[in-house]
């Protein structure tokens, strides 16, 4: 039950961390002229928050949820929530390829 926990934070910090960077990629302004910056800030901070996610996951995870109980319990539950935040990292990543993909002329397109 506990590694269901672990599962959960997991994903549910990916889906946090893809609206955050979605909100952000929209508010950064489009810059004219030959040479634009803006498309790299997005870059950027997608990025950013690419390595936040799984930190922000683990220590989450780990110091509000870790489930009280016998040795066993609570290396199951690490285990889980490690394997986790590995899987959740590339959730992120493959979410957020699909998403610059299917909005390629937006903002968020600027991802890859």
């Amino acid at each position: 039950m506990e590694s269901i926990t672990a599962y959960l934070i997991s994903f549910l910090t990916v889906l946090v961390f893809l609206l955050v960077a979605a909100v952000s990629a929209n508010a950064i302004k489009f810059e004219g002229g030959s040479n634009p910056k803006d498309p790299q800030a997005r870059k950027t901070w997608f990025w950013i928050l690419a390595i936040l996610n799984p930190v922000v996951g683990f220590l989450l995870g780990y110091f509000l949820f870790k489930p009280d109980g016998n040795i066993m319990v609570v290396n199951d539950y690490v285990f889980a929530l490690c394997m986790g935040t590995v899987i959740g990292f590339f959730l992120y990543l493959i979410a957020g390829f699909v998403m610059s993909k299917v909005f390629a002329n937006g903002k968020i397109g600027h991802w890859f």
